[in-house]
């Protein structure tokens, strides 16, 4: 929206300079052509000078270009008053002091077309275009017909010839014209040069040069004012010349129309005399004016030289001031690797000063081994021939030799260094720190990470030993308990009793693997071993095992959405089924009233198995739920004193479905119970890569009645519960206590299997292989398995025919050994 309000006043004070600027365009015009008219023909000479045009170029150069047409209106009027005065008719007069105020008109716009809105005589650039343009361009192209219309409204004058009336008007333009636009900037001009009295003085010997000149009438001493002008312009520049043209000009018109003067030592008649006046104001004008101009921009270039300088000095003060100081090194070196400047931190960081640095190169303090590293970088950047050829900037680290001899580790970038004005590569700047401390510290952390990595690697291992010594006893712990259990002798009480050591046996061994399967999976130790697997048997399964905790504690444990998934899918089912476990055990685990719901998910398109365990529980906090699936963090000590358990299930079924190449998150509310998911990929095929899966049948294979089998261990309860198992099946066993014992035997009996323990002492299980491998003994080709927990964890060494884990299991034991035994026969379950 436009503000009138504000508008108003402004256009109103713009039409009022604008019908000021004309009537001071028809005053001034009007006195002007009125004394050059009439002063001259009351003295019986022609006008030697037309100054109204100038006057009139002068005011349109000053105002805007919307004044133009009021200020061409008041030369009009002006002109045609002053012909009036003068007696002259006012048609005849009117159509003269147009073409007249014509040439003003066009002076000031072929100038202001060239130099713009704003002129400055004291630019050469718009002294030479006023004095080309207006001063001359403009009275030759209208002062031949103003002197044409003259001669032919008024009558033949003997000034009038096109000559004559043509030098009058550059006369007028080039002493009044630059004498009105110099006064109208004479603020500026005297800002940038005031008044000296050398000025001064140097006007007032112009004045007197001039009036001595013009006041005898003997010698022809014209050539005198033009050195005083040009000491004029010399001292006061700009305004200097404009006042002693305009002083010159009055005092030698004045006394020339007063009969004085060289002029009149020309006895050649009043037009000739006229003639050579003119000329003399011309040359002295021109020669004037532009010399103040050259003048004065000559100081402006000299004082823009000693900003420069001074610039430069304080710039390079101030970053000398930086450079010294700096804590880092800032050195610079030539193409061919001399230092020519070195900032003063050297002494700090090499204890040398930076003058016994100058002139050397960087290989007399570098160690040998970085010579080489150090040299590739710097040959890089000096082979450039300018910036735009240097390669990336790169960071180097180095050893060099402090001046006491000590080691100490630098860090620089070297960068190509051009020199401003050419472009051209001038060497190479640098700057360097010193890293000492940093690669100390290094070298600590990698220490530290060493030590760190040697005791994981002997936690693993103390892991690794562990599994061995509490599996063992907890392998015939439960097979004992098991075997017990079937008698049929056995009192309720007793197998109230044998059931409790099973239940506590199978409790410890869950604690022992969850420790395991985290140690594991911290070392990147567990493979994946999928197979087709039927989603609604293994989420069956699942419940069923939980079933019981759940009854107990009177949840509603159910599942929905596994019917409707693909009748198989390939995944590790025994990953798949921990992972579960883990949930839903800690779901039933947590909640005292409710359900707790499995939903199974299956996206076709992803080939992805989604599955969601929600119970109506507790709920788990926002910051807790950040905490719940990290490694080595439980939310809350207290449930898991209260509820049991080590604290690991999550982060182990983390662990897991992330190796399954999955993800696995919670979304809880308090107070809301929590809802537990995990996404995993689920083929509807087999990949590319997965092996065949082993046949699944009703019946246990036996292995041949009267198989001779030795068992190797160090544990003898463990060979006792082998014993029994096998005994019981029909086959004989021969015990061994060790792995040089068991190579003995081996070595003086012929068996058909020999069930080898991994982790024994004097000589382990993969030892005792090979040396009856290599022996030529009767057992020498005899199918030697692996019976160790270690099975699960590690690949299998190619000495052995096959595996079975501890805890041993009278299933995973007989399939074994049907692999090792031939003749096998079929009993059923």
């Amino acid at each position: 929206m436009v503000d009138s309000a504000n508008i108003q006043p402004k256009l109103g004070n713009d039409w009022q300079a604008t019908l000021l600027s004309g009537l001071i365009a028809a005053l001034g015009f009007g006195l002007l052509a009125y004394l050059c008219v009439e002063v001259p023909r009351s003295l019986g000479q022609s006008s030697p000078i037309w100054l109204s045009n100038g006057f009139l170029a002068a005011i349109l150069l000053t105002a805007p270009n919307r004044r133009w047409p009021i200020i061409f209106v008041g030369g009009l009027l002006g002109s045609w008053v002053a012909g009036w005065h003068a007696g002259y008719g006012p048609w005849s007069y009117l159509l003269i002091g147009g073409a007249s105020v014509l040439q003003g008109l066009l002076a000031a716009y072929a100038v202001r077309r060239v130099v713009g809105d704003e002129i400055d005589l004291g630019r050469p650039r718009d002294m030479l275009s006023f004095i080309l343009l207006a001063g001359f361009g403009a009275p030759l192209c209208t002062g031949p017909i103003t002197a044409g219309l003259y001669i032919w409204l008024v009558g033949p004058a003997p000034w009038a010839d096109f000559a004559g009336w043509t030098l009058s008007d550059m006369l007028g333009m080039l002493s009044i014209a630059p004498c009105l636009l110099v006064l109208l900037r004479a603020p500026t001009y005297l800002r940038e040069r005031p008044l000296t009295r050398d000025g001064v003085l140097s006007i007032l010997i112009c004045c007197v040069v001039t009036i001595f000149v013009f006041t005898q009438s003997t010698y022809p001493l014209l050539f005198l004012a033009p050195p005083v002008m040009l000491l004029v312009a010399w001292r006061q520049e700009v305004l200097g010349a404009a006042i002693s043209a305009t002083l010159v000009a009055a005092i030698s018109v004045s006394m020339t129309m007063a009969g004085l003067g060289p002029i009149h030592t020309i006895d050649v008649g009043p037009g000739p005399q006229s003639l050579m006046l003119q000329v003399f104001l011309v040359v002295a004008t021109f020669v004037t004016l532009p010399v103040a101009a050259l003048e004065r921009h000559r100081r402006a270039i000299v004082a823009t030289l000693l900003e420069t300088r001074a610039a430069a000095q304080r710039s390079e003060a101030s970053f000398r001031l930086l450079a010294e100081s700096a804590l880092d090194i800032i050195a610079h070196s030539d193409l061919q690797g001399q230092m020519t400047y070195v900032s003063p931190a050297a002494l700090a960081i090499t204890g040398y000063a930076p003058e016994e640095l100058l002139g050397r190169r960087y290989p007399d303090i570098l160690h040998p081994d970085d010579l080489e590293t150090i040299e590739r970088v710097l040959r890089a950047q000096r082979s450039c021939a300018n910036a735009d050829q240097a390669p990336p900037t790169t960071t180097v680290e180095y050893r060099v030799f402090r001046k006491d001899g000590a080691i100490i580790w630098l860090e620089s970038r070297p960068t190509l260094a051009c020199d401003p004005v050419t472009g051209e590569a001038s060497g190479v700047t640098d700057i360097i720190r010193d890293i000492t401390a940093r690669k100390a510290l290094e070298m600590d952390l990698r220490a530290a990470r060493e030590e760190a990595e040697k005791a994981a690697a002997v936690k693993g291992e103390f892991l690794a030993n562990m599994s061995h010594e509490l599996r063992t006893p907890l392998t015939a712990v439960i097979g004992f308990a098991n075997l017990l259990a079937d008698e049929p002798a056995l009192s309720a009480r007793g197998q109230r009793y044998v059931d409790r050591i099973a239940t506590g046996g199978r409790t410890l061994l869950a604690t022992i693997n969850d420790i395991l399967d985290f140690s594991r999976l911290e070392r990147g130790r567990i493979a994946l071993n999928p197979r087709p697997v039927k989603i609604t048997d293994l989420v069956s399964e699942v419940l069923e095992m939980l079933g019981p905790d759940a009854a107990a504690k009177d949840l509603l444990l159910r599942s929905a959405g596994d019917e409707i998934a693909p009748p198989e899918l390939y995944l590790d089912p025994e990953r798949v089924r921990q992972v579960l476990l883990n949930l839903i055990g800690n779901a039933v685990k947590f909640t005292d009233a409710g359900e707790v719901r499995l939903d199974t998910e299956y996206d076709v398109e992803a080939g992805r198995l989604r599955v969601t365990v929600t119970d109506t529980g507790p709920g788990v906090t926002a910051e807790d739920q950040a905490l719940i699936f990290a490694r080595f963090a439980q939310i809350d000590a207290a449930l898991t004193r209260e509820h049991g358990g080590t604290g690991l299930g999550l982060a182990i079924s983390r662990g897991l479905v992330e190796l399954m190449g999955g993800e696995i998150g919670v979304e809880s509310t308090m107070g809301q119970g929590a809802r537990f998911w995990f996404e995993v990929p689920a083929e509807t095929g087999p990949p590319h890569d997965a092996a065949p899966a082993p046949e699944e049948g009703g019946e246990i294979v036996l292995p041949p009645p009267g198989s001779r089998v030795l068992v190797v261990d160090d544990n003898p309860g463990n060979r006792e519960l082998v014993r029994s198992v096998l005994e019981a099946v029909g086959v004989q066993v021969v015990e061994a206590a060790d792995g040089e014992a068991g190579v003995a035997a081996a070595a003086a009996a012929a068996y058909d299997a020999i069930l080898m323990d991994l982790r024994m002492p004097k000589l382990d299980g993969a030892a005792a292989a090979q040396r009856i491998r290599e022996g030529d003994g009767p057992s020498a080709k005899a199918a030697i398995i692996a019976f160790s927990a270690d099975v699960r964890t590690a690949p299998l060494d190619p000495v052995f025919d096959g595996a079975t884990p501890k805890p041993l299991t009278v299933a995973s034991l007989l399939a074994t050994l049907v692999h090792a035994l031939s003749g096998p026969r079929v009993a059923p379950i």
